[in-house]
């Protein structure tokens, strides 16, 4: 809601906590830590819709299974799930089960504040999910067989090399479909691409229109 503009960190490590603390107040954005997910529950009803930034790695409960708890009380709480380097399947299964971003460690200062602007504004937004489904299965059908393929092998999380050694191409011919995927959805990052997938129901009808 206007004027209350905070974000909630949930990270084991002190370092962590407070860097994201002083980021986010750069940009005016107030915050609350947590050191566990526990503490979080403690802290925060589910029923409480909110902004929160999750590492995965956490001691006691882990930043999955608070992330599917928080998505269980259908609170329309926002989360940007941070993972380690180069764990896209950790990632995938994390906008799967309702993460709204999912962010890779080391994190660009810059690129994680538009991800946070981004989920607060998306947060007070009530959202015409048939339209974006509707423009998401257009996008679609601009696509081939193949860089369909390869859109589906990237939502399961697999890096270019297997994509590549999966479908019997080169490296090269890969990175250019997924170039073209990524053009032709309109799509800034993997993770935008995943959550336009997951979200609009790429998994429940969009493969019915592969030719």
């Amino acid at each position: 809601m206007p004027g209350k503009r905070c974000v909630h960190i949930i990270d084991d490590e002190a370092k962590i906590r407070d860097s994201l603390a002083v980021l986010l107040s750069t940009a005016g954005i107030k915050s609350r830590a947590y050191a566990s997910a526990e503490e979080y529950l403690a802290s925060v009803p589910l029923s409480e819709p909110a902004c929160v930034i999750l590492d995965n790695q956490l001691p006691g409960l882990s930043g999955m299974e608070l992330l599917k708890r928080i998505a269980d009380a259908a609170s329309n709480t926002a989360v940007i799930m941070i993972t380690g380097y180069g764990d896209v399947p950790t990632a995938v299964s994390a906008m799967k089960a309702g993460a709204f971003h999912f962010v890779q460690k080391p994190f660009d200062a810059e690129a994680l504040l538009n991800i946070v602007e981004e989920t607060l504004a998306r947060a007070d937004e009530v959202r015409d999910l048939q339209a974006e489904l509707q423009e998401f299965r257009t996008r679609s059908a601009l696509l081939t067989q193949r860089e369909r393929e390869v859109l589906n092998l990237l939502i399961e999380g697999l890096p270019s090399k297997l994509i590549a050694y999966r479908l019997g191409i080169s490296a090269r011919t890969t990175e250019h479909h997924r170039a073209a995927v990524m053009q032709k959805m309109q799509a800034r990052t993997i993770s935008h691409l995943v959550r336009m997938a997951v979200n609009l129901g790429h998994f429940n009808g969009a493969n019915n229109s592969a030719k």
